[in-house]
């Protein structure tokens, strides 16, 4: 229903999920909302996100999901009570998005539902509630009284709006070209709005491959392995690629990177190759009676690896050399690899050292 013409008027600055989800909720207690979003259509990062995959949340216990978001876990465990990942679901089904379970705890929708579709049943729900969306609407900052500055893309014109209440969901500087060019922190800081600066987050790692490693393995995946890094730990899958690594357990990791990054400490990224096994087990394999198979396939055999592990720890020539037992101790006592730095921080990585069941990245 939408509201009268006596409800309060409510600025939303940015239409992507976050701005439309609070355009949602104000029309939804009675408010009149417009939406004004700098890009030709709302929610662009929000399609282009949803080509890589489209997980729309986690379906795992509150306690757990709260303490992903690591210091600010107390506050986003507050944040999360009000609109739970259970929520999300039961409003994508009210909007006629059916979902599921993913085997790794992530929430999908069903293949018949993609990104535009999700994106059209929520706008449709909008306009029944009253909602105006204003694209190539770009906010300039205040007026001296306080009112939003706003041009008008298409025509030039600017102009300025006073609502009674202003919310500004801006986005981060993640993807330019879908928006989130971060240019709005300017705007606040005249303000003397105090800002945190923006941070890497959900990123992969970038590693000086050598040209063997590159060309034999190429662009391939590393799965069921297990990520540690400053006491946490995440299992799923590793995707390998010609500048380093991507996938949801490095993703999930960024923070005790950063954090290590930050404090100028080195930060040391594990990548445990079978982690359903203890080092006493993985030991027992390696070190099983040799067979006069060639060397890849004497690591094969024990240890159930594929391809691109194997090449993982094939790649060092310290291991290829002299007998079994002696390649274990080699391995165990580490060998050095370079590597240039993690996902678009600066800082480059000394060397990155590898066992077969644990790789280590120091940073």
């Amino acid at each position: 229903m939408a509201p009268t013409s006596s409800a309060p008027f409510i600025a939303v600055v940015g239409g992507g999920p976050a701005g439309l989800l609070a355009a949602q909720r104000l029309a939804e207690a009675g408010h009149r909302v417009t939406v004004f979003e700098a890009q030709p259509t709302v929610g662009r990062k929000f399609l282009v996100a949803g080509h890589g995959g489209f997980n729309l949340t986690n379906a795992e216990p509150l306690p757990a999901f709260t303490q992903r978001y690591g210091a600010r876990q107390t506050d986003f465990g507050r944040f999360l009570s009000h609109f739970t990942p259970t929520d999300l679901r039961q409003w994508l089904g009210s909007l006629g998005i059916d979902t599921f379970v993913g085997t790794s705890g992530r929430v999908f929708p069903v293949e018949a539902h993609k990104p535009a579709q999700v994106l059209r049943a929520w706008l449709q729900h909008l306009q029944t509630l009253g909602v105006q969306l204003r694209v190539r609407h770009r906010w300039l900052g205040f007026t001296p009284e306080r009112a939003l500055l706003l041009r008008d893309e298409a025509s030039g014109q600017e102009f300025s709006v006073q609502p009674a209440a202003t919310v500004l969901a801006l986005g981060g500087a993640s993807w330019a070209k879908t928006g989130s060019d971060g240019q709005w922190t300017s705007l606040l800081s005249s303000w003397g709005v105090a800002l945190e600066p923006f941070a890497p987050s959900n990123c992969g790692a970038e590693v000086a491959w050598s040209e063997f490693f590159r060309t034999k393995v190429g662009r391939a995946p590393l799965k069921n392995i297990a990520l540690e890094c400053g006491g946490q730990t995440v299992r799923g899958e590793l995707l390998l690629t010609d500048y380093g690594v991507e996938g949801t357990p490095v993703y999930a990791l960024t923070p005790p990177l950063r954090a290590a990054l930050q404090a100028s400490e080195p930060a040391r990224l594990y990548l445990n190759l079978k982690p359903d096994l203890t080092a006493e087990q993985l030991r027992h394999k390696l070190l099983a009676p040799a067979t006069a198979s060639p060397w890849p396939f004497t690591w094969k055999k024990p240890c159930a690896w594929a391809r691109p592990s194997r090449r993982c720890c094939g790649s060092w020539p310290q291991l290829r050399r002299g007998p079994r037992r002696m390649r274990w101790r080699r391995c165990c006592s580490g060998c050095p690899f370079p590597s240039r730095g993690c996902g678009p921080w600066t800082k480059p990585f000394p060397r990155l050292e590898v066992w077969p069941g644990r790789k280590l990245m120091k940073i």
